[in-house]
């Protein structure tokens, strides 16, 4: 059997009437966040932040309970989360008299790569009393107007203009730019190169800057060399910077200068080595190939012997021309040894000689030295030899000529007798 229970109206407006005065007294009850005041009063990235914040404490009619507070200090949303750094909260205990308040203080510490935007946070306040402990919590906003201090850096000249495989000592023009919104100064920046780049001094090992006002830059030099085989391209040097403002607060990043290499012709020897005698004079044919990434112009070969090898050289050097990047080009030598020379494999050096490619703006001219092995098997026989046989032999002739002509004529004067 169902049963309904019933209750009169003004019962139910006693409930209502209770519950409305115990509510309104915990609300009474509670402190209440009445101010908070920043210092700096507009807020940057980067600044360390005092906050002062008002509470007070409202006691409804009856409450004459002495409070102990603690308070802490709590990030509210991802920024305040993720940009910000709690240094110091006054969380010592305290006790407040009914109708009391105080100054509750923060310390905190914007990071410098914060976006502006507005941060909040909660005050959580604890209190006990002698029988019980109730946490309440108030929020508010810290608005982080400015972007802090940011720096930049960019290359506005380079010396060649155009930098190439191979290149030493060269100079890149650097613009160091605070782009923030606060002088810095005491700025060190160290530079990381990529493989086949590196520091042409150990000047350019790190960049010290004495201070650089809001808006302004500074202009510093970078010099580098450039490995032969380095591949044409675009490659990042990076910087780390660290630097203070003017206010002590320490800062870190990372920037990135680009260094643009152009390609080059790059010539080497291949099939080069030739047996020949001593005392002989033979041809010596060079294959050259360009290995580079442009065309080698008005190319060139030309044997640099040493005074101490038993070489002579008929042809000193043989042009060959142009030689496109993948492609071989052929030179013939005259080269004449010694008699005397030893028998063994000798070393002759082949300096090739090439312009760059004119059509590239390339109006270098590169050099490039190789190594070609000449072995002496044997020894060509003297002509001398070959020219004192054949004076013996006619010699010979001579002799047995007059002789068998001698016996001819007394011969013929006996029987005219």
């Amino acid at each position: 059997m169902k049963r309904t229970t019933t209750h009169s109206t003004a019962f139910k407006i006693g409930l209502t009437l209770t519950i409305m005065i115990i509510a309104a007294g915990q609300g009474l009850s509670a402190p209440q966040l009445q101010d908070v005041s920043f210092d700096p009063g507009v807020i940057s990235a980067g600044d360390r932040v005092d906050i002062t914040a008002s509470l007070h404490y409202d006691i409804y009619d009856g409450d004459e309970e002495e409070k102990n507070v603690a308070v802490s200090l709590k990030p509210e949303n991802r920024l305040a989360e993720r940009y910000v750094t709690i240094e110091d909260v006054n969380s010592d205990s305290i006790f407040i008299y009914p109708g009391g308040g105080w100054n509750q203080q923060f310390q905190v510490k914007v990071h410098g790569d914060a976006p502006s935007g507005n941060y909040r946070f909660t005050v959580e306040i604890t209190e006990t009393g002698q029988n019980s402990s109730t946490t309440y919590e108030e929020e508010f906003i810290m608005p982080v107007e400015k972007e802090g201090v940011d720096l930049t850096a960019d290359v506005v000249k380079t010396s060649p203009d155009t930098p190439r495989a191979g290149d030493n000592d060269v100079r890149l023009g650097l613009r160091v730019s605070n782009t923030g919104n606060k002088d810095i100064e005491e700025i060190k920046v160290v530079p990381e190169f990529p493989e086949g780049v590196s520091s042409s001094n150990a000047m350019t090992e790190k960049i010290l800057i004495d201070r650089i006002s809001r808006t302004g830059s500074a202009r510093e030099q970078l010099s580098v060399d450039l490995r032969d085989d380095l591949r044409p391209g675009v490659y990042w040097i990076n910087l780390s910077a660290s630097y203070e403002d003017t206010e002590s607060n320490s800062y870190s990043e990372k920037l990135e200068i680009p260094l643009r290499v152009e390609g080059r012709p790059d010539l080497e020897v291949v099939n080069s080595s030739m047996e020949m005698k001593a005392g002989s004079t033979a041809q010596l044919e060079l294959t050259v190939l360009n290995t580079g990434t442009q065309d080698a112009e008005a190319v060139s070969a030309r044997v640099i012997a040493q005074r101490s090898q038993p070489f002579s050289l008929a042809d000193r050097s043989n042009y060959i021309g142009e030689i496109k990047p993948g492609e071989k080009g052929k030179a013939v030598l005259s080269i004449s040894s010694d008699r005397s020379a030893s028998l063994k494999e000798h070393q002759l050096k082949i300096e090739l000689r090439a312009n760059g490619d004119s059509e590239e703006g390339d109006n270098s001219v590169y050099t490039f030295t190789e190594n070609v092995d000449v072995r002496l098997e044997d020894r060509a026989r003297s002509p001398l030899i070959y020219i004192g046989t054949a004076t013996a032999l006619l010699l010979l002739t001579i002799g047995l000529f007059r002789h068998f002509h001698g016996r001819k004529d007394d011969s013929e004067g006996g029987e005219s007798q």
